[in-house]
């Protein structure tokens, strides 16, 4: 059973399914920086904790992940991630240029690590990739 386990409202809410291991991120606004960072370490405590799989939909989210953050995502989230046994960022793509760009940057800078990055057009497309990690 999927539970709530951060949330902002207007910006993003965020589900763990602990039977499966998936996170599922909900970004409706990037603009506060600081809740994108906040979000991020509450989804790697999740992922310490067990959780293999995230998927993160920003296709209606607005605005981008700054400078700072896109670095600290790289140097700091992601090392986490891998340390912590993630299996893979699955990322629903965003119908904004400047959000995909965004979510593209991020999928880059994780190129180097342990778990999978994967961009999908869509809920379904995100669903099939999810269960392809799940039968592993």
């Amino acid at each position: 059973m999927s539970s709530t386990i951060y949330m902002k409202e207007g910006y993003v809410k965020v589900n763990y399914k602990p039977e499966n291991g998936v996170i599922y991120v909900l970004w409706k606004n990037l603009f506060d920086q600081n809740i994108v960072r906040e979000c991020c370490e509450r989804q790697l405590e999740e992922v310490r904790k067990g959780a293999k799989i995230i998927v993160i939909d920003v296709s209606k989210a607005k605005g981008v992940v700054l400078e700072e953050n896109q670095k600290w995502i790289e140097n700091s989230l992601f090392p986490g991630y891998a340390k912590a046994g993630l299996r893979a960022i699955v990322t629903i793509d965003s119908e904004l240029p400047v959000t995909q760009l965004s979510a593209k940057r991020w999928t880059q800078a994780g190129a180097g690590f342990s778990f999978d990055l994967l961009i999908v057009k869509s809920k379904e497309e995100a669903v099939k990739a999810v269960s392809k990690y799940l039968q592993v």
